[in-house]
């Protein structure tokens, strides 16, 4: 049995490899001969809504860790102010309660 996914690949389920829609693919080939035979593959997963962070960290362009490091190094190796510049506009657009 199969279950398609959110792209373009195929999950087998008997294993749980990930099949790429290449026709140069031998196991793909075998997933379109089943479904010839008229079987039909498992839908997708509905995938879950953004959580609050979620939607905040974009509504902000919030930078996780990792990321507000690589923008200091930069800043330090450039001499620039991108990552101070970035601050000051997330303090500008989060109100103080």
């Amino acid at each position: 049995m199969y279950k398609l996914t959110d792209n373009t690949s195929i999950k087998r389920l008997a294993d749980g490899a990930n099949i790429p829609a290449d026709p140069a693919n031998t196991d793909y080939a075998v997933y379109l001969q089943w479904l010839s035979e008229g079987n039909t593959p498992e839908p997708a997963d509905i995938p879950l809504p953004p959580t609050y962070q979620q939607l905040r960290a974009a509504e902000y362009n919030l930078k996780s860790t990792g990321e507000q490091f690589a923008m200091q190094y930069d800043d330090q190796v450039n001499g620039t102010t991108t990552w101070v510049d970035w601050q000051d506009g997330i303090k500008a657009a989060i109100p103080k309660i």
